[in-house]
């Protein structure tokens, strides 16, 4: 086995023996914990993935990066779920949605999300912006009602928010290593 991963890399196994864990690693395990506690204290185990990977995303190496990739993630939640919104409200009035018109709606919701996001100079919402709108648009194919999809598109802001800002405040203190 060592023979096929030597040569697998030429300078040996990428394997860096000499790593130790950084403040980063335990900030982001610190911020994942406390976000999981809060979903459960909340009783809401469908927001334990969301506020988790919200958090984990939102950790960066600097407070700085951390506070911009935060403020691009709640945007694009916010406009992602809003398109979501509209898309659901459009299928709601629209003959024929859910039995195939949704694969011509959703990608002009997207179409317009992006072209907002553009126009507001905030590409680095762009990705989320649009998950966010697939998955709330998604809720009125599955025959959920409108109050069902505004419900999921609050609770998954509220767990997007509860990720960005735990780890924004994990990501504030000024904690050290000792070396």
């Amino acid at each position: 086995m060592k023979r096929f991963f030597n040569n697998l890399f030429d300078d040996g196994l990428p394997i860096d023996t000499h790593y130790r864990v950084g403040m980063r690693v335990i900030k982001t395990v610190a911020s994942v914990t406390i976000c999981l506690l809060i979903a459960w204290l909340i009783g809401s185990k469908d927001s334990l993935p969301i506020a988790a990977v919200a958090s984990i995303v939102t950790m960066q190496a600097t407070q700085r990066e951390t506070l911009k990739i935060g403020l691009f993630r709640v945007l694009g939640t916010i406009i992602g779920g809003g398109f979501g919104i509209l898309a659901v409200l459009v299928g709601l009035f629209l003959p024929h949605f859910t039995d195939g018109l949704f694969i011509i709606v959703i990608p002009i919701m997207l179409m317009l999300n992006l072209y907002l996001c553009n126009l507001l100079k905030l590409q680095d919402s762009c990705a989320i912006s649009c998950v966010v709108t697939i998955i709330v648009a998604a809720h009125i194919i599955t025959e959920s009602s409108l109050g069902e999809s505004l419900d999921f598109t609050f609770i998954r802001l509220r767990d997007t928010l509860i990720g960005v800002f735990v780890s924004t405040a994990v990501n504030m203190l000024p904690l050290r290593r000792k070396v």
